[in-house]
């Protein structure tokens, strides 16, 4: 989920700043910026959706065991 906070975060700095491809703007930094904030979209996405699956995957647990039972030759 922070990952998908930081990305958003890079990209709209550079929308704030004007100097970003998604406002047309083309030059080395904008796009070496911007597509590091959408990888850090996308990690974030994949590490949500790989972490539901395994959620999934996962049996449920098995109840606990009863305790053992004493004796009754022991209790006395």
């Amino acid at each position: 989920m922070k990952s998908i906070f930081w990305g958003a975060v890079i990209i709209a700095i550079g929308l704030v700043r004007g100097d970003s491809v998604f406002r047309g703007d083309f030059n080395v930094i904008s796009i070496f910026f911007d597509a590091l904030g959408v990888f850090f979209i996308i990690r974030g996405i994949i590490a949500l959706y790989q972490a539901k699956q395994q959620e999934a995957a996962v049996p449920p647990a098995a109840p606990p065991l009863p305790p053992p039972s004493v004796p009754a030759a022991l209790n006395e």
